[in-house]
């Protein structure tokens, strides 16, 4: 009997899955590593997923089919830091960040990846992606008929977050590109309102104008991709309440930062040596994926140097270089360092960064307080909030010099109130119903099984903006009541004129029957 009950369990759940098709063209492995433990764990769950990326394993997973287009995309090199720190305006960063990343047409249809995937026949339950404002590609969603899920690494764009009735009140809700803090003063709201309305102006020019065009090219005639992009049916982001600002959200916006946060796992060798030896704790200093630290100007790279050598803390330094000149005895560095697990190991007492979501969201996990040095995007935003928090300090690039970067160090060391903000930072950040991957993972076979779920996305979604802003009801209200001043202007002029010839008119009679007599007489 027992049997024969885990037999028809088998069945039930095999009867359950469904065929993915992912489309992930990421450019940076670090937002690509987001989103694999979401796909390992629907694979785990019996469904078939067939996964475009330009970040494939070397050794094919066995749990799902993955195709490889890096040869379909933009290539971006890993850069010195210099090349990469933030373009100067708004719009130097829209046009570096999204629309010279754009692909052409010809660049898609020349690929044989894609065409493939263009002229396939094969069924789908579900598309899973990562926009970031209306791209080409979400027309694969109409193509294949099938409900869209985006997955998205980031914070959420203004212009982005309005295709899903989001709000972004520029008031109390710090824009992904001005790098306010959560609470902000005046000026900060002024410069807030003023990236708001830029974002959901000329932003559109960077995005979805020229993704329409790639779109109406590659797929022929489709819907325009903002009607596209109001039909998803949920966005798994990589945010979270008590790192980043509380917003109100609809009920198809699903916070699941931290989806990438596995177990930590044993470290090698010499690392765990080096770490459990160390009397006073470690320092971890890593930049990224990206952005190599090895291009450190030679004055910025001394002036860490100068500091690491002045604290009794060992160092381990992601440096991508052979040789790191100058480098004290109490430094360790390496080309490539697991920096989760490193983040986990309780004798690391600081980590220095570039403010990156993800390693932002592994030090927050783990109570670790951060110094970080924000780069481009969404750097300066998340090491904001972490200071709002209490539990790190900002570091500007153009300010790093021996005195500041020892005195930031020295006090984020010794000053044990980052320590305890940090873990309580890190206490809030953990205590949720569900983990962020089962989240992820229920809310996308809720849209699977209840066929897109249309019944989670908010009215505001299908609004144009001036029904959103209530612009028509604020022009109604404007009319009658200049409609209602001028029935009462125009009620009182005729009251008054009617009285004034009553009495008027009246006088006037009366004065000339008096004269009549006289005529008479």
């Amino acid at each position: 009997m027992q049997r024969i009950v885990v037999i028809l369990s088998c069945l039930v759940y095999f009867a359950s899955a469904s065929n993915i098709l992912g489309y992930f063209p990421i450019l940076f492995n670090s937002h690509y590593l987001f989103v694999k433990p979401f796909l390992s764990k629907l694979a785990d769950r019996g469904h078939n997923l067939t996964i475009y990326t330009a970040f494939p394993d070397k050794i094919p997973p066995s749990k799902y089919r993955e195709i490889d287009i890096r040869h379909c995309l933009m290539k971006v090199s890993p850069a010195t830091l210099d090349e990469i720190m933030h373009p100067p305006s708004i719009l130097s960063f829209l046009d570096a960040g999204f629309f010279r990343l754009n692909p052409t047409s010809a660049q898609i249809l020349g690929c044989a990846p894609m065409v493939e995937l263009l002229n396939s026949t094969q069924h789908f339950d579900v598309f899973l992606t990562d926009f970031a404002q209306n791209d080409w590609y979400i027309g694969f969603a109409y193509k294949f008929k099938v409900p869209m899920i985006n997955v998205f690494p980031n914070m959420l764009f203004t212009w982005f977050a309005y295709s899903f009735g989001v709000t972004s009140h520029p008031a109390y809700i710090p824009n992904y590109l001005s790098q306010n803090p959560p609470k902000m003063n005046f000026a900060e709201r002024v410069y807030n309102t003023y990236v708001y309305m830029v974002s959901m102006t000329v932003g559109r020019y960077y995005t979805t104008i020229p993704s329409e065009k790639v779109a109406q090219e590659v797929f022929g005639d489709i819907p325009p991709l903002d009607e596209i992009a109001r039909n998803t049916s949920i966005t798994l982001v990589n945010t979270q309440t008590p790192l980043h600002v509380s917003y109100p959200t609809p009920p198809n916006l699903i916070q699941v930062a931290g989806m990438n946060i596995g177990a930590a796992e044993k470290l090698p060798e010499n690392i765990e040596k080096f770490i459990n030896e160390s009397k006073h704790g470690v320092v971890y200093f890593c930049m990224g994926s990206l952005l190599r630290g090895e291009t450190f100007p030679p004055e910025k790279r001394e002036a860490f140097l100068y500091a690491f050598s002045k604290i009794p803390q060992r160092v381990l330094w992601k440096w991508e270089g052979d040789v790191l000149p100058g480098k004290s005895d109490n430094i360790m560095i390496s080309k490539w360092m697991p920096q989760r697990d490193i983040l986990a190991h309780p004798n690391v007492k600081l980590f220095i960064s570039h403010g990156g979501l993800l390693g932002t969201s592994e030090a927050v996990y783990e109570g670790v307080p951060v110094l970080g040095i924000p780069i481009f995007g969404d750097q300066r935003t998340n090491i904001k909030s972490l200071e709002a928090n209490g539990a790190g300090e900002l570091l500007d690039y153009n300010e790093i010099s021996k005195e500041v970067v020892l005195e930031k160090i020295q006090r984020l060391l010794n000053d044990p109130k980052y320590k305890e903000n940090a873990k309580l930072l890190s206490d809030r950040y953990r205590d949720r119903p569900m983990s962020p991957l089962d989240t992820a993972v229920y809310w996308t076979e809720y849209v699977i099984r209840h066929k897109g779920a249309p019944h989670l996305r908010t009215a505001a979604a299908d609004m144009p903006w001036y029904q959103y802003l209530l612009l028509d009801v604020i022009a109604f209200i404007v009319a009658v009541l200049v409609a209602g001043l001028l029935i009462i202007y125009y009620t009182t002029k005729f009251i008054l004129r009617a009285i004034y010839g009553l009495i008027c008119g009246g006088g006037a009679k009366k004065g000339s029957s008096k004269s009549d007599k006289k005529k008479r007489n």
